[in-house]
């Protein structure tokens, strides 16, 4: 599992992401079945930039037969993404792409970018599930362009944190309602900090729980502008141990 997060506001989109690979599987031992998960990478690759124009992130089953999914989205940018193909076109191929062939794997993407209408720059941002045939865009509503963060995978920590929630004193239930976060007032800053918080604050308490850390390792950011698309942060290659 993962952490995506998603967060758009009015100066540009941020596209973030942990890089924990972490491998499931059941095993039988004397009758019982058997759980088992392990941390297999921390050098995963989920957020990935396309063309130098559009941001794409993937969760869910990180692999097709046995084979990492990030290599299919490689080929998929390579083979199906030319220089003039329009963000509103990427969710059908990539349902096309992941589709019968590859047997619509449990895997979900959030696709961001920006598409010229009537000479100005539009936000979208998608949100993909592969394996139920479903995109939604997430950044429009009612006619209108929102702001606002959606993340997918391990949500339960940003969930609880920023939704109503009661307490019970012994005696009662009290609301305690969430405060509005004003997506609409962030600036490219603002949603790169609150990106980081999502991923960071999720490591952090499973951390200190009694659970599998499904999240994890260094966090990808990816900033999309009108024009312009930048790694804010991203893992290198390196020899990080004497050879």
């Amino acid at each position: 599992m993962s952490l995506i997060i998603t967060t758009y506001a009015p100066e540009g989109i941020i596209l973030a992401g942990d890089s924990r690979l972490t491998l499931n599987w059941n095993q039988e031992n004397n009758g019982i079945n058997n759980n088992y998960s392990i941390t297999a990478s921390d050098s995963n690759n989920k957020v990935f930039q396309i063309k130098e124009k559009f941001g794409l992130a993937t969760f869910g089953a990180a692999d097709i037969n046995g084979i990492p999914i990030s290599g299919y989205i490689n080929q998929f940018i390579e083979e199906k993404i030319k220089t003039d193909t329009e963000i509103d076109e990427i969710p059908q191929s990539l349902h096309e792409f992941f589709g019968d062939y590859l047997a619509k794997p449990e895997t979900c993407f959030y696709l961001c970018g920006y598409k010229l209408e009537n000479g100005i720059s539009i936000p979208h941002i998608y949100f993909i599930d592969i394996h139920h045939g479903i995109t939604t865009r997430l950044n429009y509503s009612g006619g209108q362009i929102q702001y606002g963060a959606n993340w997918g995978g391990e949500t339960e920590v940003m969930t609880r944190l920023l939704n109503d929630i009661k307490i019970h004193n012994g005696e009662e239930w009290t609301d305690v309602n969430a405060t509005n976060i004003p997506f609409n007032f962030f600036t490219l800053q603002d949603a790169i900090d609150f990106s980081i918080y999502a991923v960071r604050t999720t490591i952090e308490t499973f951390k200190f729980q009694q659970r599998i850390k499904t999240v994890g390792g260094p966090i990808d950011i990816l900033a999309i502008k009108p024009n312009e698309v930048q790694w804010i942060r991203k893992k290198e290659l390196s020899a990080t141990n004497p050879i």
